[in-house]
């Protein structure tokens, strides 16, 4: 029985899968990704410029009256680094400066995304090359969460999300978009521990928000639904004199609010429910996000979603897969 709970446990996490099966999720995230950057290029000059409120000096003098240099330490970003090495020039809490990260992290996104696209584009051998690697993915995420560190104070609930989903796709092989249906598609381990990862990443976050809202009077007396959009600076639109406003409308959405998403979560980890669970786990993701207006957070735990419970099954003799995955985690062969 216990090495029947170990093969199991081994196949959910390692069994090898196509490098392709993570294209769609690695580009969507990547969009999310750029997206976040360039929301970001209008705000520079407010709060990162020198003697703006978030600048590098007003944040060293707030972690320090607030004895909290201990917990800062850990904060670790390319511009806190800069600006301590400019110091007083022009160059330090620069708003170009920071500007040009948002813009290397919008190209990094980006080529990050079409990385296994640019084969037949006849670009440089290196270029393609790269494009087919793993390391954009890593200093993509490395250069978000810098980003995500610097702007500690005004870091929201997408950060920490899209940080560990980055994180988990760099894990993954890219390998190169094949065009014709004979060649065999690259199989890899690490695609499945990188696909396992985001599932179980997106189930754990569905549950802890399922907990979150039962934890909290709105969602039992119903207003819950229409608590979402009461920020006023913040909504996508005004409900005020609509049909929203009737107890009937946002009390039943509040239920299926509460309702829709664990089930939905519970299905799409059944192999015959699974596309029904995912439809339902990205409908409460779009209303959720709508309703919110946290558009980017509902994406990316909608992308995730799609992860969940999709797995086929590609056992193989070690000498066929195993002892190729134990390289670099690809079994693809030389081109």
């Amino acid at each position: 029985m216990i090495r029947d709970c170990y093969t199991r446990w081994t196949e959910f996490w390692f069994s090898p899968s196509p490098v392709a099966s993570l294209r769609h999720v690695r580009g969507g995230l990547c969009l999310v990704a750029a997206i976040y950057f360039a929301s970001a290029l209008g705000d520079v000059e407010t709060w990162f410029a020198r003697g703006a409120p978030a600048s590098s000096s007003n944040l060293a003098t707030f972690f320090r009256t607030a004895e909290l240099t201990s917990d800062a330490r850990w904060m670790i970003s390319p511009l806190f680094i800069w600006d301590a090495l400019a110091g007083e020039s022009a160059l330090g809490e620069s708003a170009p400066v920071y500007r040009l990260y948002l813009l290397v992290g919008i190209g990094l996104a980006v080529f990050v995304a079409v990385g296994d696209r640019l084969a037949p584009w006849k670009l440089p051998a290196k270029l393609g090359a790269l494009g087919e690697s793993s390391w954009p993915s890593v200093l993509l995420w490395v250069w978000f969460v810098g980003w995500a560190n610097r702007i500690v104070l005004l870091a929201g609930t997408l950060e920490p999300l899209l940080s560990l989903s980055l994180a988990a796709v760099a894990i993954a092989p890219v390998g190169r978009l094949r065009s014709d249906q004979e060649t065999p598609q690259p199989l890899s381990w690490r695609t499945t521990l990188a696909e396992r990862l985001l599932s179980v990443q997106a189930t754990s976050i569905a549950l802890i928000t399922t907990a979150t809202l039962f934890a909290s009077p709105v969602w039992w007396n119903g207003t819950g639904a229409y608590a979402l959009v009461a920020p006023a600076e913040d909504r996508l639109f005004t409900v005020t004199g609509t049909f929203y406003e009737t107890p009937l409308v946002y009390e039943l959405l509040t239920a299926l609010i509460v309702c829709v998403l664990p089930v939905g979560i519970f299905l799409a980890w059944k192999p015959a429910t699974r596309k029904l669970g995912i439809a339902m786990v990205v409908a409460w993701c779009g209303v959720v996000g709508l309703l919110s207006a946290n558009l980017l957070y509902a994406a990316t735990l909608g992308i995730l979603a799609t992860t969940i419970g999709r797995k086929e099954s590609f056992r193989a003799s070690a000498g066929a897969i195993g002892a190729k995955t134990l390289d670099n985690g690809s079994t693809e062969t030389s081109r």
